[in-house]
């Protein structure tokens, strides 16, 4: 019984990576699903969604206000803009995946799953509506001290 334990326990241990796929249909359209085409050429991303607690660190190098780093198909950067607009919250968004900007900055900001969003100088990985508001209020204290 022990072994399977240990068996279950280091399977679980391991990020969540369904598997994601794009190719591009005959209109010219980009398409992302978890099943490869049948009918066209398709390319297994190796990005996944950001699985785990949330972390939060300092971030060189990021930009100013609040910037998300998506791509399409996750659905946590999705809850998390949802969130941010319900909230009223100013945000930037790059997709990792359709943009050079967002690809080079994602890297830089040693992103390892999606979504990484900044605020300010701070990093999170992830999306935890109470850890990003408590970052949001921490920035947005630091400017109302500046601007005095």
């Amino acid at each position: 019984m022990r072994p399977h334990l240990i068996l279950l326990a280091s399977l679980l241990a391991f990020p969540a990576a369904a598997g994601v796929y794009k190719w591009t249909d005959v209109q010219g359209r980009i398409q992302y699903s978890d099943t490869p085409s049948p009918a066209a050429k398709s390319t297994q991303l190796k990005l996944q969604s950001f699985t785990g607690p949330v972390q939060v660190s300092q971030a060189i190098g990021a930009d100013s206000g609040v910037t998300i780093y998506t791509t399409a198909w996750c659905g946590v950067c999705k809850r998390a803009k949802d969130f941010f607009k319900q909230s009223g919250i100013p945000f930037q968004e790059w997709d990792v995946e359709k943009s050079d900007y967002g690809e080079t900055k994602f890297k830089q900001l040693a992103g390892r799953g999606v979504p990484v969003i900044t605020v300010g100088a701070e990093k999170m990985m992830g999306f935890d509506a109470g850890q990003f508001m408590a970052l949001w209020n921490k920035t947005q204290n630091k400017r109302g001290i500046q601007e005095q």
